[in-house]
């Protein structure tokens, strides 16, 4: 089952999730809406905010570009390590038809447990390191908005108005 993954300026984008104590039948449930809607997105990444949970979880797909999803789960990760840098061209599914120059590391350590409450250290780099980093800011209420270049921030501000006014139409109908 997928869910519409929900876009900006939706509250709980904003809000820090809140640790995963004990992995239940919905941790379960919620893990495969997440990766079927990633899939159904073609995305490369979706936290838990982003389809309504507050619940500290992310999905990634460790083969982007495939045609079968390999995903990954993360329960309450923890970045261990970061390693050099590099500013590349980003996007979100919460923020549809916006790319924004984002300055990420090259290379990252994560530390998460499984579905089984198995921890595990995730070692990551180019790609799959820059959305490890992406979820993580989500699950921390960081939009990649916030992280923007200095040259995107006239980008932003009318996309964040127009999505403001968009919402507004919405709202009064």
């Amino acid at each position: 089952m997928t869910k519409p993954v929900l876009t900006y300026p939706e509250p709980i984008l904003r809000k820090k999730t809140s640790p995963v104590e004990k992995i239940t039948e919905e941790i379960f449930e919620l893990v495969d809406t997440m990766v079927e809607t990633m899939a159904a997105e073609d995305g490369v990444g979706l936290a838990a905010n982003q389809v309504g949970s507050a619940h500290r979880v992310f999905v990634i797909n460790t083969a982007p570009g495939d045609e079968k999803v390999d995903p990954v789960v993360c329960i309450n990760p923890v970045v261990l390590q970061q390693e050099g840098e590099i500013v590349d061209e980003e996007g979100c599914l919460s923020f549809p038809g916006l790319y924004l120059t984002i300055n990420r590391p090259t290379k990252v350590r994560v530390y998460a447990r499984n579905l089984y409450n198995e921890g595990f250290v995730l070692e990551l780099s180019g790609l799959l390191a820059r959305a490890a980093m992406h979820e993580v800011d989500h699950l921390n209420g960081v939009l990649f908005i916030d992280r923007a270049a200095a040259d995107d921030q006239s980008k932003v501000e009318k996309y964040c108005e127009d999505a403001a006014r968009n919402t507004e139409v919405v709202r009064d109908r």
